[in-house]
């Protein structure tokens, strides 16, 4: 996917404000910077996926809804920052029919408090009043907030009243010049009390693009992660240096280092978790990758032979679980409800079958909503992915059966607490995964467990096909084996054990669900294994249809062993990132019969 690509363009210099942090804002308007000719050049230079008009403040031009025509033509999506206090409806529907696609409206604080701080009294209730129009005339608008001295006290207050008014996100900046700017290190501990009240509240975060905090200033760099976008080699940024501390950190290809215009007090602690480093890596923004990770297309093989295309929605992102072999960007705000909806009216409109996923979907209040409607579009078969932990408690079945769900793909780890919650990393929640299957099979739900075999929970596979035989009869249980899919997940050997390890424990795994009928499923798909490598008769898998011809290609591949395999036409190969860790030896090509 290419990459996204934002650029600002200064409209003026002037503003009816006088925020004392402000770096940008002059006494008077430069010719070269308002003229419309030179407006015009700038904005023929500034080809991008999104365009920010940006000041000073930008409605100080009677010209701009010509402006955001102009920008229009330049970009697919066109950003107004503006202070709002000079928007009345008139001009928020002429910027709307112009083409504006959203308002980025800056709100330093709230009531007395913003007055304050903007010098302009009245302000807050003009700029108020402009985004209650705006939400009338359907114009989508987000809140800026620069972090200073006199509103980091009071972030989580204001995190509440944001959350109150529903803006798209609320957009984050820590300021290093001017007057009232905080200490680095001060400013991270502030963005990270805001991140915290704003998760709390459901509320979207994003970090100022033209803003850079150093990641090893917060204390939990990996929960901050979705606020950055620090990409491979972009190392290198006007205004930025990396100090000698900075050697020797797992970001500092991708990290410019600290603001020239900023006070740090001390030194900053380089980051030595590669885990961290892959986190904090997008392709490009949050947006980007979200859009990236949103759905999945696959091809799933039925039993008989048949086949049919799912499509995998991430309804969100969050998750209550922290698996180490989980590709899924979990530290991602949720993708815009719009999105949601047309990827699954997409999916459904083709005839796809929907699995809708996460992170963990029953974070999502809407989830339900979700499954009716992609039954609604057409959707033969709807799936939900879930850990199940709050299933039958937070979030009754009743409601995602009447819906329309058809089945349940409940993750279970292990058969015990002390394996299980050691795989998942969230202590506690094993219990709670073992009364969300209760409920599930109380209330009459088709399940299938799904186990990830991986290093933790190698010798447990017996021991978890007893449990579903004996507590829950007639769920089926999928084995799937842990995958470095994406750099998310740590490709060592202490997460993913050879394939040839697990063998003694896969095939008696798969006597003993035969002796208790527990149908075992999982080898069918990519997230299984080598067909060749899987204990027990291969025949079986005869049945299978073929697998598409380059499906997954570039993540799997065949190996010089696979020339001659009679499975090879129904097989998927072997991952990339498993033959870098453990090599092909143990492949064994399946002769015809």
């Amino acid at each position: 996917m290419a990459r996204h690509r934002t650029a600002r363009v200064l409209t003026n210099e002037t503003c009816n404000q006088n925020c004392a942090f402000c770096d940008t804002r002059r006494p008077r308007e430069r010719r070269e910077v308002v003229a419309p000719a030179a407006l015009r050049s700038r904005l023929a230079d500034a080809a991008a996926d999104e365009l920010v008009l940006t000041g000073g403040e930008p409605t100080l031009r009677r010209d701009l809804p010509a402006v955001v025509r102009i920008a229009k033509t330049r970009a697919r999506t066109v950003v107004l920052e503006t202070n709002g206090a000079l928007l009345d409806a008139e001009r928020l529907r002429a910027l709307r029919d112009a083409g504006l696609d959203r308002l980025r409206v800056h709100l330093p604080d709230w009531a007395e408090r913003c007055d304050a701080i903007t010098r302009d009294p009245g302000g807050f209730a003009a700029t108020r009043g402009a985004l209650e129009e705006a939400e009338r005339l359907g114009l989508a608008f987000e809140i800026a907030t620069p972090i200073v001295a006199a509103n980091a006290p009071h972030l989580t207050e204001l995190a509440e009243h944001v959350a109150r008014l529903a803006p798209r996100r609320w957009v984050l900046g820590v300021p290093h010049a001017g007057a009232g700017t905080l200490e680095l290190r001060a400013g991270a501990r502030a963005l990270e009390r805001a991140e915290a009240a704003a998760r709390r509240l459901e509320l979207p975060v994003a970090l100022e693009a033209h803003t850079h905090v150093p990641p090893c200033l917060f204390e939990a760099p990996a929960r901050m992660a979705h606020l950055f976008s620090l990409t491979p080699g972009g190392g290198e940024r006007r205004g930025h240096a990396r100090r000698p501390a900075c050697s020797g950190c797992v970001a500092e290809d991708r990290c410019p280092g600290i603001p020239l215009a900023a006070t740090l007090d001390g030194e900053p602690e380089p980051i030595r978790q590669d885990r961290v480093r892959r986190r904090l890596s997008l392709i490009s923004t949050p947006e980007a990758q979200i859009a990236r990770e949103l759905f999945q297309d696959e091809v799933e093989r039925l039993p008989g032979g048949s086949v049919r295309e799912v499509r995998t929605v991430r309804v969100g992102f969050r998750c209550n679980q922290s698996c180490d072999f989980c590709f899924v960007s979990t530290h991602l705000p949720a993708a815009e409800r719009d999105a949601v909806r047309g990827a699954i009216d997409e999916a459904a409109a083709a005839g796809m079958a929907i699995a809708l996923s996460g992170g963990e979907p029953t974070l999502d209040p809407e989830l339900a909503r979700w499954a009716r409607l992609a039954k609604a579009a057409g959707a033969p078969h709807v799936e939900v992915q879930t850990n199940a932990t709050r299933l039958g408690d937070a979030v009754p079945v009743a409601p995602l059966l009447d819906a329309g769900v058809d089945l349940f793909f409940v993750s279970l780890h292990g058969s015990s607490a002390e394996v299980c919650d050691a795989v998942t990393g969230a202590p506690g929640t094993f219990v709670k995964t073992v009364r969300g299957l209760d409920a599930l099979v109380a209330a009459g739900a088709a399940v299938r467990a799904n186990f990830v075999l991986c290093a933790t929970n190698r010798r447990d596979l017996v021991s978890t096909v007893e449990l579903l035989a004996s507590r829950w009869p007639g769920v089926e249980l999928a084995v799937s084996f842990v995958a470095p899919s994406t750099d998310v997940v740590p490709r060592t050997a202490e997460l993913i054990p050879r394939y040839t390890d697990v063998a003694d424990e896969l095939s008696r795994a798969i006597e003993r669900a035969d002796e208790l009928g527990v149908v075992l499923r999982g080898f069918d798909s990519m997230c299984g294994m080598p067909l060749c490598l899987v204990p027990a008769d291969h025949q079986r898998f005869f049945a299978l249809a073929e697998a598409p011809d380059g499906y997954g290609r570039g993540e799997v591949f065949f190996a010089e062993a696979c020339a001659e395999c009679a499975l090879r036409g129904r097989c998927f190969g072997l991952r990339q990132g498993y033959a870098a860790l453990h090599g092909t030896d143990e492949l064994r090509p399946v002769p015809e019969r």
